[in-house]
């Protein structure tokens, strides 16, 4: 058996496996409702996570994906953790989940002579979470300058609303 046929076979294991160690890294009131609700609509963060960790295993697995689906994967992955203000390594972690599940499933079925390709796969997903550290750190970027761009208009606002009120404190020290 080819080892492509392997992992696949072991695909809807290991992502199920994968999608529910990443469920657990979110808080325990969320857990339940990520793994329960199968909504697209009414819980999009698991329907999402779910879909981009399929892309995900596909592309670590060696099927032929094209890498603006890959890169859109990890952008659901990686922002949606970005803006829950997690810290850069929770963030990355769920990456990190899948290799312990795909030892556990798909290591034992390679055999010896399959093992290079295992190991291949592994550096497929190394790569995928270099790039999905990229990406966490774009969009942390991003909710930053978002931030620093609310905090600048209300400032702007703020100034508006005084200067209408009672007029610009730089105006009365002038006058004095």
């Amino acid at each position: 058996m080819k080892s492509l046929d392997i992992f696949f076979n072991c695909r809807e294991q290991v992502l199920e496996e994968w999608v529910n160690a990443i469920f657990n890294t979110y808080p325990l009131q969320s857990t339940g409702f990520l793994r329960t609700v199968k909504d697209p609509f009414t819980n999009p963060v698991a329907d999402m996570t779910r879909e981009a960790a399929r892309t995900v295993y596909e592309a670590v697995s060696g099927w032929d994906k094209k890498p603006e689906d890959v890169k859109q994967a990890i952008d659901r992955f990686v922002h949606l953790r970005a803006v829950q203000a997690m810290l850069p390594s929770q963030g990355i972690m769920v990456f990190y989940l899948l290799k312990p599940v795909m030892r556990k499933h798909v290591l034992p079925k390679l055999k010896d002579q399959a093992l290079q390709e295992y190991l291949d796969a592994e550096s497929r997903l190394d790569t995928i979470v270099l790039m999905a550290l990229d990406t966490y750190m774009k969009s942390r970027e991003t909710v930053a300058e978002n931030r620093i761009r609310e905090i600048k208009n209300q400032h702007a606002q703020l100034v508006r609303w005084a200067q209408r009120v009672g007029g610009s404190p730089l105006e009365q020290e002038g006058k004095s």
